[in-house]
């Protein structure tokens, strides 16, 4: 049997077990509350495995490995460097103190720090929807880009892995996730040094000194720019993150929250580098490979049923970054519009049809996020571009709410306004139509973030009565 046949088989065999694991846990969902945080039970090592595995994704794998053949390993792992950081900070300074909060979602926060606001709960979910959607549109693209590696054409790729995450996601919900996250973050941990290791090893096969790939800038020159692009947005976004956010209120109790994030954050980090160096050697080694570098490096250095072992690893960490946005998807759906916006006076467990419509937004998102991912062709750019809005509006007021007393209503919603104007307008920038490129997108959070914060301050300041309204 040929070796992509047994990758491809091996790869078949992984996701039969993914939709047992969702069919497994599926009787654990009794509550909405069950379904969309594992009913706070988790302890310390699941929620290191459902931290890592939704940071170590398409960006990370794909993107760090395919940057750090082009422009060497430590640009390569700036994303991941991003992604790690953030959950570092996240742990230190933030996640403990709003696993404090019983909440489901950031606005759950926004809503006990500044008072309830329905028309920011709906700029939430109105925002946040294409966020979400843009970031699992890009691990679907990782995952069709993976298995084209193989014999399998891109569109059947992305379509298989959309249905198997459809499965165990809309029957799991986050039990099921946490069960695929630890398998998969326990074969990452182990599967990504081992073809670290065998990619530097061709290197000194080459007659070259694998500590060679390691020796460029850490930020090249007439970089700087894409640096902060990669980096920074991540660094202080991660924190207050959908995703994340519900992994905190997974977590059993605050300390868990918080040590699972900084430990998952110093593993993110890792592996970012590892997958870069893998990426930098294959292009030294294989002169000839254009794209694809990470997969190419697997299937030369590793045996048939190991490197589809690991392939499958990958793909199931994009794939798990994917479900845990569906939930989060589902989240904002059942929790910003079901119920805060629409029935706010009744508690989340106790609506009729929100179970049903956690899953009903599942699934119409995997739909969705298929037909989408035929028009989006970069993995970075579709994470990024995508946040512009949210993260612009949402993410000064609630970090600005944890870590500064002073931060006041008025403060907040002129935050959010000013810095949702800006994130909108860059990512007009950035997606094509009439107004690609008025202004540099790769900049257009940095400039949300700063202007929508001495907003906050300078508001926060002047009012008059310095307290939550």
């Amino acid at each position: 049997m040929e070796k992509a046949s047994v990758v491809l088989l091996v790869c078949s065999l992984y996701f039969v077990v993914l939709i047992i694991a969702g069919v497994y846990v599926s009787s654990r969902n009794k509550k909405t509350s069950d379904f969309l945080v594992a009913g706070r039970k988790l302890n310390l090592p699941f929620t290191i495995a459902t931290l890592t595995a939704v940071q170590i994704g398409a960006g990370i794998v794909l993107g760090g490995s395919d940057r750090g053949a082009s422009m060497g390993v430590w640009p390569g792992m700036w994303y991941a460097l991003g992604c790690g950081g953030g959950l570092i900070l996240a742990g230190i300074f933030i996640a403990a103190k709003l696993r404090q909060k019983d909440s489901f979602v950031p606005l759950d926060f926004y809503e006990s720090r500044y008072g309830e606001n329905r028309w920011v709960r709906i700029w939430a979910w109105i925002s946040n929807v294409p966020s979400l959607l843009g970031i699992f549109i890009a691990q679907l693209l990782a995952c069709g880009s993976i298995l084209s590696g193989f014999g399998i054409s891109f569109s059947t790729g992305v379509i298989v892995c959309a249905v198997v995450i459809l499965i165990y996601s809309t029957l799991g919900g986050m039990w099921g996730i946490v069960f695929t996250d630890v398998i998969n973050t326990s074969i990452i941990i182990t599967g990504i040094p081992l073809i670290a290791i065998a990619s530097l090893l061709f290197l000194r096969s080459e007659g070259l000194e694998p500590g060679a790939v390691f020796a460029t800038p850490f930020i090249p020159a007439g970089t700087f720019i894409k640096f902060i692009y990669l980096v920074v947005p991540f660094l202080i976004a991660i924190s207050v993150s959908y995703d994340a956010y519900i992994r905190y209120q997974a977590a059993k109790d605050a300390r868990t929250a918080k040590w699972g994030c900084i430990i998952a954050g110093i593993v993110v980090i890792i592996i970012g580098i590892l997958t870069s160096a893998v990426g930098a050697s294959a292009a030294v080694v294989f002169p000839e490979i254009k794209e694809g570098f990470f997969s190419y490096m697997v299937i030369q250095s590793l045996n048939p049923v190991l490197a589809g072992i690991v392939i499958a690893a990958v793909l199931g960490a994009a794939m798990s970054s994917a479900s845990g946005l569906l939930v989060a998807m589902g989240a904002t759906f059942t929790r910003d519009l079901y119920n805060r916006f629409l029935n706010p006076r009744q508690k989340l467990d106790d609506l009729p049809w929100s179970k049903t419509l956690s899953r009903l937004a599942v699934a119409l998102s995997a739909i969705a996020g298929v037909f989408l991912s035929f028009k989006v062709d970069d993995i970075l750019d579709a994470i990024i571009i995508f946040n512009y809005p949210y993260m612009g509006s949402l993410l000064v007021p609630l970090i600005a709410g944890v870590l500064w007393k002073k931060a006041t209503r008025k403060g907040a919603v002129a935050a959010m306004f000013t810095g949702g104007l800006i994130g909108v307008g860059a990512f007009t920038a950035g997606v094509p139509g009439p107004l690609n490129g008025w202004v540099n997108p790769d900049l257009g959070l940095f400039y949300a973030y700063t202007i929508s914060l001495l907003v906050l301050i300078a508001v926060s300041k002047t009012d008059k009565n310095n307290e939550l309204k």
